[in-house]
């Protein structure tokens, strides 16, 4: 069960693909009177997991069951480490860099197998431990990485910090949901422009 103060079950999944999703699990990350911790609990990890289909609905109710305290406190930490890697590495460095990504990435593919997908074969965590679900997220960051399918941005609404992947043909995507930064951007905006012209001019 997630946590009761935390949003993490009606969260928006915005970004594109997990591993960038999971940045996304930390609201108003560039204000600090406002930034909001959602992987609270180890329950509120394996609801967002659930949620983007990480694992199965199986799957996370088999991590309930099954996992002990310390492996519970394992999973979180792995997750929030990961999470401020992808953060802090890939949308904020400049360039990106990925030494410190790539532990994460070997240990994930060391721990897995290779399974048909589509025409091809991809990368696969077999089994179900703590570990699973970080490991999945960077084979994830792996096939970010080797296949971009888009472009790597950021909220226009620096307070805001979410991420995303910008597949649209333009490349042009500026926010995080046009409904909720780029409207409040959109309102901001009117209210300066009639302040400016309710402003004198002698």
């Amino acid at each position: 069960m997630s946590s009761a103060d935390s949003r993490i079950e009606t969260l928006r999944l915005v970004a594109g693909r997990p591993c960038l999703d999971l940045v996304n699990t930390v609201s108003w990350r560039g204000d600090p009177d406002r930034r909001e911790e959602h992987l609270q609990t180890v329950g509120d990890a394996i609801a967002w997991a659930r949620r983007a289909e990480v694992v199965s609905s199986d799957e996370a109710e088999q991590l309930h069951r099954t996992l002990n305290r310390d492996a519970g406190e394992r999973l979180l930490r792995e997750l929030r480490v990961l999470r401020e890697l992808v953060a802090d590495d890939l949308m904020r460095a400049e360039p990106p860099r990925t030494d410190r990504l790539e532990e994460a990435v070997h240990d994930a593919v060391a721990h897995s197998r290779l399974v048909p997908s589509g025409e091809g074969h991809r990368w696969s965590v077999p089994g179900l431990d703590a570990r699973t679900v970080p490991r999945r997220l960077a084979l994830d960051v792996l096939d970010l990485l080797e296949n971009p399918r888009g472009r790597l941005g950021s909220c226009a609404d620096e307070a805001c910090g979410w991420v995303f992947l910008d597949s649209s043909k333009a490349g042009t995507r500026r926010w995080c949901r046009s409904a909720d930064c780029g409207n409040r951007e959109r309102v901001r905006r009117h209210y300066r422009q009639r302040a400016e012209r309710g402003r004198p001019t002698g």
